[in-house]
């Protein structure tokens, strides 16, 4: 399935169509002799293919849909605003890829878009499906824009055609855990335990990994590791042993259906603690976890990416994102909108359709015309951006508010719960 940014006349000229006809065979010559699509060898083109892999379907599916909407809204943005100026206007257009949530998919989606002569490609919302993806686009020599994934490894193993512009695990786990010691100390409360409640997937077991390391930098210790198959429709035998451990905190990383349905279930068998907190969480910072999770939902905190609220640009941007949606812009649009911008930037400064010159572009990309809770986005040797800074956010007064760091913040923490 695709999504075109511009459409084309159907009727065209008999001079028209012998014309592109050949330019059809220069472009299928290029194919056979250098193994590569002709516009990611410098060629001229009217639109510039750029691929996505999201979970489009499946447990995920509700995700993966507002991840696509962020970046379709972008790609939009920039066609109606005249498209690559550098390439005489050319538009971007948008093809879909859907991960199914599985691994293994994201090795025919590289193959189906390297195939279409795609310039770049973005994803996957799931650590373990970007860690394949990245592979692949590093054998074709495709930059890939990571829009969601939070694992180290995605940007640590040396790779040259890999970006990511939203915090690692360990920018956001270390930064989390700092607001958290911060916003302790500010209340004169105590922490000493942390029960750790995650899903076991890549993305939740890598967080772990994490806090584990850096939570005694805190003199903090971890009193229970509770893994849970995001799958699982009763997770009362695990939230069970979280009561029973009667840590100060109860820390949650999970995706959105999963975390609802175990806060739900904190909330029924009456976990107490100083506070609930989600790192990296896809529920407890959603625009919509309020509505889901209800009462259950108040005060509580998550360490997460975010779009910066004191910035009169991200204001313009959730505005128009709530008329063409009919719904509040979530973070993981926020993170897959942005991306596409400094692609486009990239593609502009780099002045041709090739991969090479983009990818190289990419790693020079200074750009500050964001709407992200930090400074000018910079990638390092690995791709990742060095600037990625998390937020705080808690649920005060039903609505979901960042606390902490105080540049950003709209409200001040209620720390304990």
């Amino acid at each position: 399935m695709s999504t075109k940014g511009s459409g084309s006349p159907r009727g065209i000229s008999r001079r028209e169509f012998f014309k592109r006809a050949g330019q059809s065979a220069a472009a299928a010559a290029a194919v056979s002799t250098l193994g590569f699509p002709a516009v990611v060898r410098g060629a001229a083109a009217d639109t510039i293919k750029i691929g996505h892999i999201h979970p489009l379907t499946g447990f995920l599916a509700f995700d993966g849909g507002q991840l696509r909407k962020g970046m379709l809204m972008a790609v939009d943005e920039i066609n109606k605003a005249g498209g690559i100026k550098a390439l005489g206007g050319a538009k971007l257009e948008l093809l879909d890829g859907d991960s199914e949530g599985k691994p293994e998919v994201a090795i025919t989606q590289m193959e189906r878009f390297n195939s279409a002569g795609c310039l770049a490609v973005f994803g996957c919302y799931q650590s373990a499906v970007t860690l394949v993806a990245t592979q692949e686009a590093e054998k074709y020599h495709i930059p890939f824009m990571v829009t969601v994934a939070v694992a180290d490894e995605v940007t640590g193993r040396g790779f040259k055609y890999t970006f990511r512009t939203q915090p690692d695990g360990t920018q956001m786990t270390r930064q989390t855990l700092d607001y958290l010691a911060a916003v302790a100390k500010q209340s004169g409360t105590s922490i000493k335990t942390i029960s750790y409640l995650h899903d076991n997937t890549a993305f939740g077991q890598s967080l772990f990994a994490l806090v584990k390391k850096y939570a005694p930098d805190h003199g903090w210790e971890i009193a229970l590791d509770m893994p849970y198959s995001p799958r699982a429709t009763d997770v009362s035998t695990e939230i069970n042993k979280i009561k029973f451990a009667g840590s100060d905190i109860v820390m949650h990383s999970g995706y959105f259906n999963d975390s609802i349905r175990a806060l739900r279930t904190m909330r029924d068998l009456r976990v107490q603690a100083k506070g609930i907190v989600g790192l990296g969480n896809a529920a407890y910072s959603h625009t919509k976890f309020v509505a889901e999770a209800g009462d259950a939902s108040n005060h509580v905190m998550d360490g997460n990416y975010r779009a910066n609220p004191n910035n009169p640009h991200t204001t313009r941007v959730m505005a128009a994102y709530k008329a063409r949606f009919n719904e509040d812009m979530p973070v993981h649009a926020v993170y897959a909108y942005q991306p596409v911008y400094i692609f486009a930037d990239a593609l502009e400064r780099a002045g041709k359709a090739d991969r090479g010159a983009v990818r190289d572009a990419l790693a020079k990309t200074h750009y500050t015309n964001h709407i992200l809770p930090q400074g000018p986005i910079v990638y390092g040797a690995d791709g990742q951006n060095e600037n990625a800074r998390a937020a705080l956010m808690q649920v005060i007064d039903k609505k979901v508010r960042v606390v902490w760091p105080a540049p950003y913040a709209e409200a001040k923490p209620v720390f304990p719960q």
